[in-house]
């Protein structure tokens, strides 16, 4: 049989049989030559890109978009669906130029030299949530009480959004990111969230502020270079990335590094450059970006041996090309000591994370302060046990419970 035909392709792998590492099946895949099909929603069946260099290649060539409204785009949410229907324009959804341009606007705000002069800061908002958890007394939910509330307060000190509302809008994005969603529910949460975002952006317009929505506001609402639902479009962007995949992390990470209590050790004796080194090799083992990214090709181009034509769609697994043992050596093993910097958790190319230097510090400055103010932490629950949020975009725990 072609492995054109449609019962050729293969169900997009997502079933896990442990927390920390992507669906067994992506190894196979990755030895399988060319890109096999898989399946879309609305009968859709894109290439599936599981290797490393692949999946580089394909992030950073100008022959694939992003545009949900590319002929032959592949649908995997119903958040797509609802964008696609609304017409909803993006950073995410855009190509260059019009990508850079729109990028350009926000990249002052998050520069490696800017994120690092509110390490002070982020500091604080680390240390003040880790005295309300063991204020709490163990044991104690560590997703609720320090994985979600560290980012969430940080982004909201950034864009100047109160965090007293952080339950409204956690909640809104949550029903927007929920992989098995009806559209019309992520319709609604996203319109709750963008209402409550439009009218923060009006006010940050008349009083001003030194926030980077209120810079946004000042510097191109006002002037006209963008209009309100583009600096909202912004704001819930920015909002949403910034607390739900460091969140995330932060759940795995901590309980990744109290299963492998050598790695931790390793990573409290060692100085700033081994502790930032682990962290790269947490973002490779973990790579919690759960669903795929998603291209559509509009010229012709060739990717491992297959040739992909305008029309056709790609989906790119990132936690299988980080698991690529022909760009990581002994990939299914944790090791805080390896040189992970190359990994692709942040994406590649144009469109390659822009909060990464964010959360790489918020991550440094969480583990780090952690396990120096609770080195008795230990989890409550087993693997077997585990309270994962099995239906979002972006993997991680629901519920973490840990003791001390």
């Amino acid at each position: 049989m072609s492995a054109d035909r449609p019962e050729d392709a293969i169900p997009y792998p997502a079933a896990r049989t442990c927390p920390f590492d992507p669906p067994a099946e992506f190894a196979g895949l990755r030895a399988r030559p060319g890109l096999p099909r898989t399946h879309a929603l609305e009968g859709a069946r894109p290439r599936l890109v599981t290797r490393y260099e692949d999946a580089k290649a394909v992030l950073s060539s100008p022959a694939f978009s992003a545009r949900l409204d590319t002929p032959g785009f592949p649908l995997f949410s119903p958040t797509d669906v609802q964008q696609r229907d609304d017409r909803v324009e993006s950073l995410i959804r855009s190509d260059d130029p019009d990508h850079l341009t729109r990028r350009r606007r926000l990249t002052r705000h998050f520069t490696v030299k800017r994120v690092h002069a509110l390490r002070e800061d982020i500091q604080r908002v680390v240390d003040a949530t880790l005295d309300d958890m063991l204020d709490a007394g163990s044991p104690a939910d560590l997703v609720a009480l320090l994985a979600r509330p560290v980012p969430a307060r940080v982004i909201c000190l950034l864009l100047g959004v109160p965090y007293a509302d952080h339950a409204f809008f956690q909640q809104a994005a949550a029903r927007a990111l929920a992989g098995d969603a009806d559209p019309a529910d992520v319709r609604v949460a996203l319109g709750e969230l963008a209402d409550y975002l439009d009218a923060l952006v009006q006010d940050k317009a008349r009083t001003g502020g030194d926030d980077i929505l209120a810079e946004l506001a000042r510097d191109h609402l006002l002037p006209g270079t963008i209009d309100r639902p583009e600096l909202v479009n912004i704001a819930m962007t920015l909002l949403v990335a910034g607390f739900e995949t460091t969140g995330n992390m932060i759940g795995l990470g901590t309980a990744l590094f109290l299963g492998h209590p050598e790695q931790r050790d390793l990573f409290m004796a060692g100085d700033e450059a081994l502790r930032t080194n682990a962290v790269e090799e947490l973002l490779r083992f973990l790579t919690v970006a759960q669903h795929p990214r998603q291209l559509a090709v509009r010229s012709e181009v060739t990717v491992s041996g297959c040739p992909l034509r305008p029309g056709d769609g790609v989906l790119v697994s990132l936690p299988s090309a980080n698991r690529d043992p022909q760009a990581f050596e002994d990939p299914d093993v944790f090791d805080v000591t390896r040189p992970a910097r190359g990994h692709l958790a942040f994406s590649h190319g144009t469109h390659q994370c822009l909060g990464q230097a964010l959360a790489r510090l918020e991550l440094l400055l969480t583990f780090q302060t952690l396990f120096a103010r609770v080195p008795t932490l230990r989890l409550v629950d087993g693997p077997d046990d585990f309270d994962l949020n099995t239906h979002s975009r972006v993997h991680g725990f629901a519920s973490l419970r840990v003791a001390w």
